[in-house]
């Protein structure tokens, strides 16, 4: 079986590589920069101001009224301000909802007439603006993917965006910009990242990289969220954080995700369920399914999480999640048994569901969330 795998990001990770900011190409011969950043995500240990203060010379057009779920309508708002300031280099800073806007933008305000979405780009369109990608979270993998979410909650919809252009140019992967993450925060966007490795394992799409990268993840995460969420002064915790996350979206980022997270949309949309807590109370039930089809897959699986049965691996995950102070059931998101039928009817997303090993019904989906409920 012949395999293939690309990544076009250029990686690099470790404390204070933030610095090397200004010195990449990108930058350097920028004069007009978008800086992109979320509400609060620089404000603490005075990193905004110092990323801003390395980048004096240029001129800087700041968007930072990025929220944890952005709409659509807000992407068309940011294009037109990066045209109308002819911006040449784009700077993300932040989460996922950040460096998701900061890269979609990039792209479209390069295109002739923008389209009301970036699915409906062709393939072969105008290349992006060069984006910097900078994540403060541990993580959602963005910056070495080529993907975008971005949610309607008028219309109770939400767009998952592909397209090779999405990838960024450059991730500095900075572990010490993660060290004020709220422990909250680090819980979710930690199960984020680890549901991720995951389901690039548990996928009908992996290859032998991404099965290096996301059983290194799991190794990884599965050991030190833990320590990251009951202190997070632990700067070895943080660093093995960041390194797992980044390792993640190295994995997922050429398989896409699978059916914990198609189930976890309505999740979110419907009952505000945050993005890492709704995929994490899916992923011991998807995995026992996924291994009952192809239990190949899970003797190297097994070793990543020190367990030798996929029953010892979902116990050992929800172990973990309860570590962390996660949710292990629907009932502790708030979910009662009467709002099943809307997560069943709203949970398949084709692009997700038709990566998963184990082909789910909605019988079968509904039986799942059943077992899960309490």
């Amino acid at each position: 079986m012949n395999h293939s795998y690309s990544m076009p990001t250029r990686v690099r990770f470790g404390e204070g590589v933030r610095s090397l900011l200004p010195s990449l190409a990108s930058v350097a011969k920028a004069s007009r920069i978008a800086f992109f950043a979320g509400t609060s995500s620089l404000k603490h240990g005075g990193h905004r101001e110092e990323i801003l203060k390395s980048l004096s010379g240029k001129e800087i057009f700041s968007f930072e009224d990025i929220h944890a779920e952005p709409a659509p309508g807000d992407l068309l708002r940011f294009v037109r301000d990066v045209r109308g300031h002819q911006c040449d280099c784009v700077i993300a800073v932040g989460g996922g909802s950040v460096l998701d806007t900061g890269k979609t933008v990039a792209l479209l305000a390069m295109q002739p007439d923008v389209p009301p979405l970036p699915q409906m780009l062709p393939e072969h369109c105008t290349p992006p603006l060069p984006v910097v990608a900078i994540p403060t979270t541990s993580g959602t993998g963005s910056e070495v993917t080529p993907f975008a979410v971005f949610w309607d909650r008028k219309a109770m919809k939400k767009h998952s965006f592909f397209h090779s252009a999405l990838y960024p140019e450059e991730a500095l992967v900075d572990p010490e910009l993660t060290y004020s993450m709220p422990l909250a925060v680090t819980a979710s966007t930690g199960m984020d990242a680890f549901t991720q490795a995951c389901e690039a394992y548990w996928n009908r799409d992996a290859n032998p990289l991404s099965d290096e990268y996301a059983l290194m993840a799991i190794a990884r995460i599965i050991d030190v969220l833990p320590n990251a969420v009951k202190n997070g002064a632990d700067k070895e915790a943080r660093r093995e954080m960041a390194l797992g996350s980044l390792m993640a979206g190295l994995a997922f980022s050429n398989t896409r995700t699978t059916a914990c997270h198609s189930i976890s949309y309505p999740l979110t949309l419907r009952f505000g369920v945050p993005h890492g807590l709704a995929v994490g109370v899916m992923l011991p039930s998807v995995l026992l399914l996924n291994a009952s089809v192809t239990p190949e897959r899970g003797r190297r699986f097994f070793h990543a999480l020190g367990v030798s049965s996929v029953e010892e691996a979902a116990d050992r995950i929800r172990k973990m999640m309860k570590t962390c102070g996660l949710p292990v059931t629907l009932k502790d998101l708030g979910i009662t048994e009467k709002e099943i039928d809307v997560i069943v009817s709203e949970g398949f997303a084709p692009e997700r569901m038709g990566n998963n090993p184990y082909v789910f019904t909605a019988d079968s989906l509904q039986k799942m969330l059943l077992s899960i409920l309490r």
